[in-house]
């Protein structure tokens, strides 16, 4: 999608972005010990037996009982029997009353053990509504930021001032409504999300990798809501964008101070290179000018036409329609590179001329680079604004230009 550019006085134009055992206890007796002679007639027991009662075997034969309960009555009478002999019964009986007993106490133990299990498991999490997902996800916001007064505002979003409540840090909370989120990405897990939040999450990887300040402003949180995208974005204090910053200079910078501006920007973008990423909007107004005893300090913001360059020439044109590079209006495609070089062209030569820069008028000679800029600065906005792309020079040829020595 391509935007009319319209400055509008003094108002901050902070753009926005467009375009888961049992046992066997029965065993077969199939011979059993010799039995014990019978005792003689006639003779009586001195004392009544003691009665014990025999399990039943099965399996075991009516005479094998018989003769376990004989055993078990001399036993008790205090008869010796050969140790051979001894304990048939009891070995019988402990076999199936250990059986028994394991059966039994093994239940015992995995009951027990399930209710232990059952009252220590946690009963499965409900999964969120995603009305209950949004209302947290605010929520979240909320606790954490302050917003306060607007920015700026456009056809794809609003930008506003607030502010970290722990620490008090300045943010910029920039609101996309959902219906403006058209470029979609897939991360590495096959989560979707917005391209620019992808864009600025790796961009955030890169900044913190640095070892030295690099002219790009990271993002803090995100946060996707049911109507509208949220990205919290550090803003560097004071601040205010290019386009607002020329209108407080008369419309135009003087050499020295633009060359400090252009400088950042070029290694801001060879950075973006070396990440494959194409900002495809680069302009007064998607930089961030953040004023110092030490000069100023460029930011370049607003990635929400940006895009994951693999080398590709794109044919759908999005960004500024007055900044349009020449090779789109005759082969309908451009690449990153190129691209990158002409739109930075075109902001030096807005700053330094204080006129709007229309890519027509500019081919057809209605715009002309002024004479009086010195001719290190002349050559290097030719180069940069070369009609054919493979004319213009690269990143780094450009950054290694004379102008910046």
């Amino acid at each position: 999608m391509v935007k009319e550019r319209e400055r509008k006085g003094k108002t901050p134009a902070v753009k926005k972005q467009r375009d888961n055992n049992s046992w066997m206890t029965s065993s077969n007796i199939e011979s059993v010990q010799k039995c014990r002679p019978k005792k003689r007639k006639g003779v009586q027991d001195k004392t009544p037996r003691k009665k014990i009662r025999v399990s039943v075997t099965t399996g075991a034969s009516t005479t094998c009982q018989d003769h376990i309960k004989r055993k078990m009555t001399e036993e008790a009478e205090g008869c010796s029997t050969p140790t051979k002999k001894k304990g048939l019964l009891q070995q019988v009986q402990t076999k199936e009353t250990s059986s028994s007993m394991d059966n039994s106490s093994g239940d015992i133990r995995k009951k027990n053990l399930k209710r232990k299990v059952n009252d220590f498991e946690e009963p499965p999490m409900k999964k969120k509504t995603k009305k209950e997902q949004v209302t947290s996800q605010r929520a979240k916001f909320q606790k954490k930021y302050t917003e306060l007064h607007l920015l700026g505002e456009g056809g794809f979003g609003s930008v506003f001032a607030g502010y970290r409540q722990k620490d008090k840090l300045p943010v910029a909370i920039k609101h996309i409504p959902k219906e403006n989120v058209f470029l979609k990405h897939k991360d590495e897990n096959g989560r979707k999300m917005a391209l620019e939040v992808a864009i600025m999450l790796k961009l955030r990887n890169l900044t913190t990798s640095s070892s030295r300040q690099l002219a790009l402003v990271s993002l803090l949180d995100w946060y996707e809501l049911e109507e509208e995208l949220l990205l919290v974005m550090e803003r560097p204090m004071p601040s205010e964008d290019l386009f607002v910053y020329l209108d407080e200079h008369e419309g135009c910078l003087n050499e020295e101070e633009a060359k400090i501006i252009l400088k950042q920007l070029v290694e801001a973008t060879i950075q973006l290179q070396d990440a494959n990423i194409f900002h495809r909007d680069i302009k007064v107004e998607n930089v961030l000018i953040k004023s110092s005893s030490e000069g100023p300090q460029a930011y370049l913001i607003d990635f929400g036409l940006s895009c994951f360059d693999r080398g590709r020439k794109f044919a759908l044109l999005r960004g500024t329609r007055d900044h349009v590079p020449p090779e789109f209006y005759r082969l309908k495609k451009y690449t990153a590179g190129p691209t990158t070089v002409w739109q930075l062209g075109v902001l030096l030569f807005e700053i330094l001329h204080n006129k709007m820069f229309k890519t027509i008028s500019f081919l057809t000679n209605k715009l002309k680079i002024n004479k009086r800029l010195s001719k290190n600065c002349q050559d290097l906005m030719t180069k940069c604004l070369k009609e054919q792309p493979k004319e213009r020079p690269t990143l780094e040829e450009l950054l290694s230009h004379p102008w910046f020595s």
